[in-house]
């Protein structure tokens, strides 16, 4: 059975002081308080054969990249032999530093990285920053990236940064998408499906 692992985004700051002027000066869009279906929910939905594992990563809101990594190292263990990787956002970064460092025993059919920054020091990424992601190769069968040039979040050319790190990822490059956060992925529903 195909097995997904969903590493959500979040925010992460350099220090405690960082987050707190942040969420002090942050403007409250009361839409994004109201339930509102992603691409993660259609992607459960239309995958009934497959095991969807969506872990709620530690303190995404002022995420530190070692309570993550410890989270995610006891999900490992519970790994099948057809595993695809994705991570979103802070995920994405997350993975990319995770796996750089720490290479998997047995690699895992497919990493989807979606809109992963790297390494910008005026997007306050925190300890989630990355300085290479070479060697995912080690860790994954197949390596895909995803980013659109309208992002408001990730700077697009966090994804060439990537680009030169994994010169064998597949990229899928898109105008209109923004950050990923609408209920329709119709791209990544394919990909998942293709194995």
């Amino acid at each position: 059975m195909k097995q997904i692992v969903i590493i959500h985004g979040g925010d992460s700051y350099d220090s405690y002081d960082e987050y707190f002027d942040s969420l002090k000066k942050q403007e409250l869009d009361i839409d994004r308080l109201r339930p509102k279906k992603r691409w993660r929910d259609t992607l459960i939905e239309s995958l009934v054969d497959s095991d969807i594992l969506t872990p709620t990563m530690p303190n995404s809101s002022n995420a530190r990249y070692v309570e993550w990594k410890i989270w995610f190292e006891k999900i490992i263990p519970y790994f099948d032999d057809d595993v695809r990787l994705i991570g979103h956002s802070l995920g994405a970064m997350f993975l990319a530093k995770y796996l750089h460092e720490n290479p998997l025993e047995q690699p895992v059919r497919q990493l989807i990285l979606i809109a992963g920054g790297y390494d910008e020091p005026s997007e306050g990424y925190g300890q989630f920053r990355i300085t290479s992601a070479t060697g995912l190769e080690k860790s994954a069968h197949q390596i895909d990236l995803f980013h659109s040039h309208d992002d408001p979040v990730v700077p697009f050319d966090a994804l060439q940064k990537y680009s030169n790190d994994l010169p064998t990822a597949n990229v899928h490059i898109f105008d209109d998408r923004g950050h990923f956060l609408e209920q329709d992925f119709s791209e990544l529903l394919e990909l998942l499906k293709q194995k």
